[in-house]
Parts: structure tokens; sequence; C-alpha cells
């Protein structure tokens, strides 16, 4: 099907605006929602505005509307307060594009990662076709136009933490997933996500689907020890998978159940940093039964009866040598 403008109508009874042919061709895929719609805005009203107005406009906040509009200036195509900055390279100009580093996990631990504004994700993407495609097939999983943050979330997965795009692709689907399921994930716990899968190699679709077994696994896991353990309904962070898939390795619910209950006869606040405490301990000893949880409960109060009971007798013979002592009956005086 093919689609053109009517030229008859209301639409046009207030006039024309004229968008620059570039700012369609260049930024279509590279600048967000929002950064063109201030930027139509700009063109619309035919003169000097501000961050206030087109605020106003997008029913944003102001300090979002200058930063919508802060990308055009640091593109060279506004100005701000008479202030212009040197219009960016051609793409036509670029002799050789530059490949993307990839940083080894060496990099990592020297260099934070980095920070992105809509400048540097324009040039990266300018520099390296897959990092568009990237971005293009990222907004095709989520079915919208990608935030800055989420831009800049996606870039870092393939430049910092060097992920293939076919397994970014997965972490995406699996953030949409669980988004579209009501659990509060945030895109700082997809970056702790791509740190840990850069970390364990996941690098391959195979990899990452059995991550994603495993994370299913873990999730349901995580729904028993809610229930069993009384702590406050929430979605765990990653600390707390790695923390229950180790758990998992030693014991079975049964087991976790009774640590459970023990952190709760002993605590007035559920935690499960008790329960990790009481599994560990159990591990220590060699202890992964119910049974052997019994037995070693069993000597715990028989050695505490044996102290006790020791201890009642010494005080008798303490009791027995003041008793001599004030009757004078082994010591002279």
């Amino acid at each position: 099907m093919q689609y053109q403008i009517v030229p008859v109508g209301s639409i046009w009874q207030d006039g024309m605006v004229a968008v620059p042919k570039k700012a369609v061709s260049d930024y279509i895929k590279l600048a967000s929602e929002y950064q063109l719609k201030a930027l139509l805005l700009i063109l619309a009203n035919n003169g000097p505005c501000d961050g206030k107005f087109v605020a106003k406009s997008l029913g944003c906040t102001e300090a979002d509307a200058n930063d919508f509009l802060e990308f055009w200036v640091e593109e060279g195509v506004l100005s701000c307060d008479g202030a212009v900055n040197a219009a960016p390279v051609s793409e036509t100009a670029v002799v050789q594009p530059k490949p993307v580093e990839v940083k080894t996990v060496e990099v990592k631990e020297a260099i934070p990662v980095p920070t992105l504004n809509p400048s540097d994700i324009v040039a990266m993407c300018r520099e390296n076709k897959e990092l568009t495609e990237l971005i293009q097939h990222a907004q095709e999983v989520f079915g919208r136009t990608i935030s800055h943050v989420e831009q800049e979330l996606v870039i870092n997965m393939a430049t910092y933490y060097g992920l293939p795009s076919d397994v970014i692709l997965v972490i995406l689907q699996y953030y949409k997933t669980e988004k579209s399921k009501g659990r509060a994930i945030g895109t700082g716990y997809i970056g702790s996500m791509a740190k840990k899968w850069s970390e364990e190699g996941i690098v391959t679709l195979e990899a990452a689907d059995e991550k994603l077994r495993m994370l299913e696994s873990s999730d349901r896991l995580w729904s028993e020890i809610v229930a069993v353990s009384g702590i406050k309904h929430r979605n765990p962070t990653v600390k707390q998978r790695e923390m229950i898939s180790r758990w998992s390795e030693d014991f079975d619910i049964q087991m976790i159940s009774i640590a459970c209950d023990i952190m709760k006869e002993n605590t007035d606040k559920p935690t499960l940093k008790y329960v990790d405490s009481v599994l560990k301990n159990w591990k220590k000893k060699g202890i992964f039964t119910p049974e052997a949880v019994a037995e070693e409960e069993k000597e715990f109060h028989a050695k505490k009866e044996q102290k006790s009971k020791s201890a009642i007798d010494e005080t008798y013979d303490i009791d027995e040598i003041n008793r001599r002592a004030m009757l004078n009956d082994d010591y002279d005086i």
C-alpha cells in the first residue's frame, strides 16, 4: 500500500511548516519521539521559544523539555541564547567508520560504565551501522520509540559489556515480558543482568536461552520462599537470585522451609540473611535432611541440659566450700 498527503482539508487552514529534509533523513531513526516533537514545535512557532512552552505543549517537565531541545543545540540545529554549536560532520565526510571498541572485563574493572548524552549516541550510531540496527531492533522489541535511558543501556550492553546483538535482544525481550507482568523491574536491574551475563560469558543464543530457563526456575523458587518466609512480596534482586540459586544447589524447598521456620522463631522481622546463615551452617555440618536437622536439635538440647547441670553442680560445690569456711571446719584461724 502507498500513502500520500491529501492536499485539501482543514489541516491546511493554519498554513504550512517547513521541515529540513535532513531532519527526516538523518534523525528519524536516531532522535527520540519527543526530541522530534520538540523540533516540530520550534519550527511551527516560527521564532524563538523556551523550554516552558515546549513542556506545556508536550505535557512534560521543563527539565525534560530542555533536555530534548539541548539535543538539537548540540547537533547544531538550534541555538541557545544566541550561541550556536558547530554542525557535526556529515555522514558523507566520514571516510572510514571506526569500529566500536568492545572492552574486556579487565578494562571494565578500571573504567565505570559510560554516561552517554544524546549526541554521543548519535555520533556512535553514525560511525557504526550495527549500533543503528541494534537500536532499531530494540524499538521493534518494545513496539515503540525507546527513551534516551534505554538507548544508553542498549549501547552500553554492546560496547561496554561486549554482548552480541542477538543476546541483547533476548535480554530486552525478557525486560519487556517482566514489565508486562507488572513486575517492578527497571533499567538498573537489566544493566546488572547484562554485567552478570558478560562476566559469565553468555554470548550465544543457546546459552542465553539456558540462562532464561534458570531465571524462570528461580522465579518459581522465589515465589515459594516468599510464601514460607513471610517476607514482603517483591521481585528478587540479582544478588538475591544468586543467593537462592545457591540454596537450591544443596537444599530442597522442605529444608529451606525449615530454615525459614527457625528464622521466624528467632527474629521479629523476617530476613533472608538469617535463613542464609542457617543454610550455610547446615552445609558446613553436612546437614541436608529434616532427620539430620532433628538429630542436631536433639544433640543441641542434650548438650545445653548437660551444661546447665554442670553449672548447677559447680554452684553446689561453691556453696559447700562457703558453708565449710563459715563453720571453720577445714581451716584454722
